[in-house]
């Protein structure tokens, strides 16, 4: 009979090491796919820095705008918090004018936007995005004026934010036809409805939120006379090259709408919840 060698207590040790790693990866993994559990721990600059560089464009109310202590406010930056609490970051607001963005984004100024930015073919060429919400389009004009369709654009001075989609459509419009007599770009949506009210313009095609705010505000001045724009999704842009960002983001978006946050949010700015994806 054979006598048994003895078992190498180092090659024991390795074996046990061995499977303590794959049981703790597997229970990682279970971990990750159920929404309920806090979002994972894989921006790891993020989350090393303690701190989560968050891009606004501040002059679009309600959505990101400076309260009248001059600190960021808004639906986005409520939001932005919620997603830099599950990233055991703070999150700290970069006001940035909207047509240099994306440029920051890319040359690292600040991790992400979070400023109401509409998911296009164009812009995820040059960064990667997680939609949590998607907006419609409407016509703003002043009362007793309305313009309900792109042709009743005919004939009219449009105002739009610059290098937006509602800029965009508006191009298209022009182009497929409509006999637009202007269109002014401005640079902050806030000028553009200050144009309007001045008389400088007929109409402005914007996010229905911000059009609500605005006539809300002053319903004298702005009436919203039809939709321009079906619903559009609306994400935070993230650089292609940080996935542990985005992935970690997605997971923090899927908890804050699990948890009833998202909600919460919607209802103190709209009094309502924005249409999801």
């Amino acid at each position: 009979m054979t006598t048994p060698l003895p078992r190498s207590p180092i090659r024991f040790i390795a074996f046990a090491a061995l499977a303590a790693l794959a049981t703790a990866l597997t229970a990682g993994l279970a971990a990750a796919a159920d929404p309920s559990t806090p979002a994972p721990m894989l921006a790891s600059r993020v989350t090393k820095a303690g701190v989560f560089k968050v891009a606004i464009d501040a002059t679009y109310p309600p959505m990101e705008f400076e309260g009248p202590d001059g600190k960021a406010t808004g639906f986005d930056v409520d939001f932005a918090n919620e997603l830099a609490k599950r990233l055991h970051a703070r999150a700290d607001f970069q006001v940035m004018n909207w047509e240099g963005i994306l440029a920051g984004l890319a040359s690292q100024r600040y991790d992400v936007i979070i400023s109401s930015m509409n998911v296009t073919d164009e812009r995820k060429q040059v960064a990667d995005f997680v939609e949590y919400l998607q907006m419609a389009q409407v016509f703003v004009t002043k009362p007793g004026a309305p313009v309900k369709s792109n042709a009743e654009l005919s004939g009219k001075v449009v105002v739009v934010q610059a290098d937006t989609t509602s800029f965009n459509a508006v191009q298209r419009a022009k182009t497929d036809g409509v006999a637009i007599k202007d269109i002014k770009a401005f640079q902050l949506a806030t000028e553009a409805f200050q144009a309007l009210k001045a008389g400088q313009g007929e109409v402005i095609v914007i996010d229905e939120p911000v059009a609500r705010y605005y006539v809300k505000q002053d319903p004298k001045s702005f009436a919203i006379s039809g939709q321009a724009l079906a619903p559009e999704p609306v994400g935070i842009a993230v650089r292609k090259a940080d996935a542990d960002v985005r992935d970690a983001l997605r997971a923090a978006v899927d908890e804050v709408k699990h948890d009833g946050t998202f909600q919460r949010i919607s209802e103190k700015w709209f009094g309502t919840t924005l249409g999801t994806p």
